[in-house]
Parts: structure tokens; sequence; C-alpha cells
């Protein structure tokens, strides 16, 4: 009896152990399976990016800006600004729209930025003219432009003599010179020179003003901003305090809105220039939807290639990617790959860069253009 009941038992404890390993195996499996349909998943994403070029889904830390000193303040003309900020190549610039600048309004008639940037629709004549909305709108005052410059005032510089101010009590700026803060509300109000000397005038004080917020200690540097950010209105806390530490980052350039100079019966204007609009502020947009991405791939090996020919391409209202390398470094030609939709495009950057060959992408999303930059393509063709 006691050998029978001990082979039971043995029969029962390897039927438990068998029972037990079959569940463990089936456990392992599913987990199997769970990390083999993942790895799937990511894969055929990755692959879908790869094949079709999709667009990242990630954030966009970008933004535009539209930034106001001086709107409504007695006997005092207003200035303006936008301020794109460029995450991909880390760099904020301020774009001073001059007095004379040349808007158009809804009904298509001409409007001059002095009226413009005091205008309730200021914003709206903006993102006509870039073709997207601004992100943001922040007004300042004189006074607020002060606080941020600090107490030991501007240093200005400007590449030429400048004459702004009325008949008879014109005052000429030159070279390097000092400019407290009490002065400066007087100085970029000035007007009555030429549109040139005005805008020249303003770029160059209001690089000084950034500069110079940008040298206080960051204690005092914080303190104004704080309290602008508490006092200011119509935006979130948030978003005032985005727009003010890239204003006082020291980090960034300022320039004229892109644009070319004209004479047109004895007026002077500054026309918009929309291709550099386009690939300097447009395109840096988080809200700019092309209807076409085209791709720039390094096919020789060569560093910096790549992003030359993605600059040149910059005018073309596509999406650019960030340049990536080809699959080789042979490519002796240049080769342009278009989607079935895309040939148009294609022949656009054919003609921009006066190179290449022009190919029917057929594993392509129908509005991609793929372009393998050959060695048929220099640097000094392209600077």
């Amino acid at each position: 009896m006691a050998t029978r009941n001990e082979g039971y038992r043995s029969q029962r404890l390897q039927k438990r152990r068998s029972q037990r390993l079959q569940s463990w195996q089936a456990v392992v499996l599913y987990a199997l399976a769970a990390g083999v349909a993942f790895c799937a998943v990511l894969g055929a994403v990755y692959l879908s990016r790869y094949f079709t070029h999709g667009k990242e889904v990630a954030e966009n830390p970008n933004y535009l800006a539209y930034v106001t000193v001086g709107v409504g303040e007695s006997r005092r003309q207003a200035v303006a600004g936008l301020l794109v900020r460029d995450d991909s190549t880390a760099t904020v610039t301020f774009f001073t729209v001059p007095r004379s600048y040349l808007f158009t309004a809804e009904k298509g008639e001409y409007v001059m930025g002095e009226d413009a940037i005091v205008s309730a629709d200021a914003s709206d004549y903006i993102a006509r003219l870039l073709g997207v909305p601004v992100d943001y709108v922040l007004n300042l005052s004189y006074a607020d432009l002060a606080a941020l410059a600090g107490g030991s005032g501007l240093y200005v510089r400007l590449p030429r003599p400048v004459t702004v101010g009325p008949e008879g009590s014109a005052q000429t700026f030159e070279g390097d010179f000092s400019l407290s803060r009490d002065d400066i509300a007087e100085v970029l109000s000035a007007s009555g020179g030429s549109g040139p000397d005005e805008a020249l005038l303003q770029q160059a004080v209001l690089e000084a003003a950034f500069k110079a917020a940008a040298l206080q200690s960051p204690e005092k540097r914080d303190a104004v901003v704080s309290d602008l950010t508490e006092r200011a209105e119509g935006l979130s806390r948030d978003d005032v305090r985005r727009v003010l530490d890239d204003l006082v980052s020291g980090r960034i350039g300022v320039e004229r809105l892109p644009s070319r100079g004209v004479v047109s019966q004895g007026q002077f204007a500054y026309r918009p220039d929309p291709e550099q609009i386009l690939a300097r502020i447009t395109r840096r947009s988080p809200r700019y939807d092309a209807p076409y991405t085209v791709v720039v791939e390094n096919g020789t090996g060569e560093v910096g290639i790549g992003q030359l020919v993605a600059e040149r391409l910059a005018v073309l209202a596509v999406d650019l990617p960030p340049v990536r390398n080809a699959a080789s470094f042979d490519y002796r030609e240049t080769q342009i790959l278009a989607g079935a939709d895309a040939l148009g495009v294609a022949q656009d950057v054919r003609a921009i860069l006066g190179r290449g060959v022009v190919l029917s992408g057929q594993e392509l999303a129908k509005d991609m253009v793929v372009v393998i930059v050959g060695q048929d393509l220099k640097a000094k063709d392209l600077q």
C-alpha cells in the first residue's frame, strides 16, 4: 500500500509540475507575441515614414510673435516688429516693420506701415503678408522697453550716418554713440527723415536695447521680465514669459522685414519680398502647411552641401524636413525624384539648382520630391 500511495503522489506532483510548466510557457509565448506585435507596429511606422517621408507629429517649438512698442502713446509714433523663433537652427530674429512698409488690406488697397502697425487689425495685416497667422501679439510701452534695457543706457552702432526729424530740427546720428534710457522713446518715435534712415535707426536702437537687456544681471533681468509678465494683457503668463525671455536672451538678431525699397511718384516705400518672407519667416511658423514636401539627401558625403541646397530651395512653397544622408555617397549626378503629382515642383527644383535630372519616384507619396545631391553640385554654385 505504501508503494502504491507513493506512486500516486509522484504522479500528482509530476502532473502539477507539467501544468505549471505549461502555464509559464503560455505566459512567455503571450509576452513574445506582444513584443513581436509591438515591434511590427513600430517597424511599420518607421518604414512608412521612410518611404513616404511623412511629416513629424512632434510639437513644433517655433512661433511668430508680433511685438509693438508705444502704440497709443501721445505725441509718439510706435515701432513694431515680428519675433521669429526657429528652434531647428536655435535662432531668434526680430524683423522690424518700417513705417514706410507697404501692406495690402483685405480688399487689395495699399496701407503704409505707420498706419498698419497701430491699427486694431495690425496682426491681420501681418498674417496676410505672411500667409499664416501670428501666434502671439504683445504690446509694450516705451517705458517697458526702457525697463528691459536697464539703467546703463544703450550703445548704438550705425553702419552709416542717418538723419531723422522734421525739417528745421532734424538730427543726425552716425557711427557708435551712447543713448540714455530717457531718450529711447524720442529717438525711436522720431519721424520726418527718409524711409531708409528711419528704418536703419530703429533697427540699430532696438538691437542695442535687446543687447543691453541681455547684459543685465540674471536677477535684474528676471525681475523686470516677471514684472512685465504680470502686467501684460491679452496673453497667458507663460506665453508672455516665453516671448520676453527670447527678446532678452542675448542671441537675438535684428533686421528689417524682408523688402525692397522703391520710389513711386516721388514717394519712397518698402515693398515686401515674398520669396524671402516665405524662406525666412512663413516656413518657421508651426501653422505652415505646404501642399508639397521636398526632402534633400546628401549623396556625396561633402559636409554641408545638403543644407546649402535646402537653403536655396527655401523660396519654394514646400515643406523642407531636415537634410539627411542618402543610401550612399556615390552619386555623380543630382537626382530629383518626383511623386505622381509633384512633377511641376521637381522641375522648379531643377530650375533653381541648375543641375540634376528629374526622374519618376514611383515609391514616393504623390506630393513628395526627393533631391539626392550629386557631385555635379558644388558649394560654390549654391552660395
